[in-house]
């Protein structure tokens, strides 16, 4: 049997997270997202899922059963024979889960990667997908992202914290097509395959 792989992805709001997953996907990963979690819980309660509605509660269930409790649910999940990409980290904590139950004795099955672009590519690629949830102006994006990127709560989303935790980096901007970011991808992915043990 060869040796299980889980790729994590983080990015902010719209830097490319869902090409990514697919790139995986479409190499037989099951594609995963800390958020489903959250939007069920959602669903659950008859709340909708705006993007402030999917950040207030992911925040109240790490401040209620810690920082980690998105990865440490989803792990329970897993299923040691599939290969796995996990999408919407967005706290170390949640990292340090996934590392600590996959990256033992020398063995690196997990690895992150994180996607980023610039706030004015993003938001404008929210425009374009009309998703729900999504802000209409750029000052409204601005200010989603900033409570995204370093909430003052310890157990709110610090994604700028977990950019910084990454294995691997791309850069998605808007001079970016969607074959060069696919080759970006092929590139990494042929990088990782080496290192499998």
């Amino acid at each position: 049997m060869s040796v299980q792989r889980i790729i994590g992805v983080c990015g902010l709001n719209a830097s490319g997270k869902s090409t990514v997953c697919n790139f995986y996907k479409n190499k037989g990963f099951i594609v995963i997202s800390l958020s489903d979690i959250i939007r069920q819980t959602l669903k659950e309660r008859n709340v909708s899922e705006t993007r402030d509605n999917l950040i207030n509660l992911g925040n109240e269930l790490r401040n209620k059963s810690g920082a980690g409790v998105l990865a440490n649910l989803t792990i329970e999940k897993l299923n040691q024979n599939s290969n796995y990409v996990i999408d919407s980290i967005r706290h170390p904590d949640e990292v340090n889960s996934f590392r600590n139950k996959f990256n033992e004795n020398g063995k690196k099955i997990f690895n992150l990667i994180g996607i980023d672009s610039s706030a004015e590519t993003r938001f404008e690629r929210t425009q374009s997908r009309k998703r729900q949830g999504d802000t209409t102006t750029l000052e409204e994006f601005m200010s989603v992202e900033k409570r995204e990127m370093n909430n003052p709560d310890p157990n709110g989303q610090q994604v700028s914290k977990v950019l910084e935790m990454c294995d691997y980096k791309i850069l998605n901007n808007l001079d970016q097509t969607l074959d060069g970011l696919l080759n970006d991808l092929n590139d990494l992915e042929n990088i990782l395959i080496k290192k499998v043990v």
